[in-house]
């Protein structure tokens, strides 16, 4: 028995430690997740808050827990080159009784190893672990891509939290200019130099002003929670965010557009992963031909019994040899097989050309959107400078009586419109530009 019992033992001496091994190194390979952790008080730039949703953003998370999915799915095919060792154990009491007569007892133990090993199976083993390799590269990707699109969420989001601060500081401007009109109204028709309709006219718009702000407050606390959620942190948490210098100086150029496309081709993430997805595609063929294909093991075992009632000593065997499978017929399933992967294969061809195609498409549309809000930010900076000019002769003509109400109150209509546009202008250019980047694959993380 003790034979017997050592047999098990030296072959879970062998497997335990393989358990939780990395023989291949798969895990070391994953891609970086560093982060630098940021404390939320105090004022924040852009990069700051990248760090923080690198760090923290949930779909990032899961995206990269994905890589280590696909990471384990590639050494699974690399174990198929390994032999399979397993060891087998019992322990057994039997009895038996004839009628009429006398019973009798056994009881033994007895242990196996037994070994398996593929050596030849005509391309099937070698094709199905270059498929997992393309799958795991295409995860790599996958997540540098996901890594591009949270960090394009966190800028364009950034952008939108100053966008709607900045709104509501205008409108509050505005506000006030409203209600300095609505007093001067109220006290030059006090004075019975204007009528009535001046000062409701002027208190309607001043009412309207103080809509609009509570609005725009409103706003900003949605746009927060965005930001928030990005984060992973609470939709309460306070943001102090610094924000940009406004002195723009692009000129509106960008190379031709065929240039672009084949930039992006190149840089692009999501594009290399399907790529890599079609590689794996016309893998699976010839994983599926092999199928049909003759095979080659190597086989081994070894055992011990012993009775352990009778006292006989223990019984040993041991056998080796080679085995040729060959699939004579498997119902025409070996032939859907085939044809699946061949059309799995096709349909991987037909999703890298129309990836292809959103990339051109989105470059177009981002150029586009980059020209237009760069000139209109530029238009919506003259527009401001005027309307200003405009409201402050305005006011100063209304209180001398050469205007009426209805001319100041559209002058300050126009400057709150102009503050709104330039604020909205300037960060939907740095959007525009953050996304063109984006498109291009090109973002930065320390943007």
């Amino acid at each position: 028995m003790k034979n017997v019992l050592t047999v098990l033992l030296l072959s879970t001496c062998f497997v335990l430690p393989v358990v939780a091994a990395d023989p291949w190194s798969i895990y070391a390979q994953k891609p970086e997740a560093v982060c630098n952790e940021v404390a939320m008080d105090g004022q924040l730039d852009l990069s700051q808050v990248m760090e923080k949703a690198i760090c923290s953003n949930p779909a990032l998370k899961i995206s990269y827990l994905s890589t280590l999915v696909s990471g384990a799915s590639y050494g699974q095919g690399l174990s198929s080159y390994m032999p399979d060792l397993s060891a087998t154990g019992s322990l057994s009491a039997n009895t038996q009784k004839e009628d009429g007569g006398d019973s009798s007892q056994s009881a033994g133990v007895s242990a196996g190893v037994r070994l398996s090993w593929l050596l030849l199976d005509m391309g099937g083993r070698s094709a199905s672990a270059d498929r997992l390799k393309a799958y795991l590269d295409s995860s790599y990707l996958s997540y540098d891509d996901k890594l591009q699109a949270v960090m394009f969420d966190v800028i364009s989001t950034y952008y939108a939290v100053l966008s709607a601060e900045e709104k509501y500081e205008g409108l509050q401007k505005s506000e006030k200019s409203y209600k300095k009109s609505y007093e001067e109204a109220s006290s030059r028709y006090n004075l019975g130099l204007v009528p009535l309709s001046d000062k409701l006219q002027a208190q309607t718009s001043y009412d309207q002003a103080r809509l609009a702000s509570n609005v725009a407050r409103k706003n900003i606390a949605v746009q927060r929670g965005n930001l928030a959620n990005l984060l992973d942190v609470s939709p309460d948490t306070h943001f102090n965010l610094k924000r940009p210098n406004k002195d723009v100086t692009d000129d509106g150029k960008v190379e031709a557009f065929d240039k672009l496309v084949n930039k992006a081709l190149e840089q692009r993430a999501d594009y290399k992963a399907t790529q890599q997805d079609l590689i794996a595609a016309e893998k699976q063929i010839t994983v599926a031909k092999s199928g049909g294909l003759p095979s080659l093991s190597a086989n081994a075992s070894a055992s011990a019994d012993k009775d352990i009632r009778d006292g006989r000593r223990a019984q040993y065997g041991a056998s080796a040899g080679l085995t040729l499978s060959i699939p004579l017929f498997t119902g025409f399933s070996n032939s859907y097989k085939i044809g699946q992967a061949q059309y799995q294969y096709e349909q991987a061809q037909k999703s890298l050309e129309q990836t292809k195609n959103v990339i051109e498409n989105e470059i177009w549309a981002a150029v586009q959107d980059y020209k237009t809000s760069l000139e209109s930010f530029k238009i919506s900076k003259s527009l401001l400078a005027s309307a200003q000019e405009n409201e402050k002769v305005a006011f100063a003509s209304y209180k001398v009586g050469k205007v009426n109400i209805l001319t100041l109150l559209d002058a300050e209509s126009s400057l709150a419109s102009a503050r709104v546009e330039n604020s909205t202008t300037f960060y939907n250019f740095l959007t525009a530009k953050a996304k063109l980047q984006r498109v291009l694959g090109e973002m930065e993380r320390n943007k």
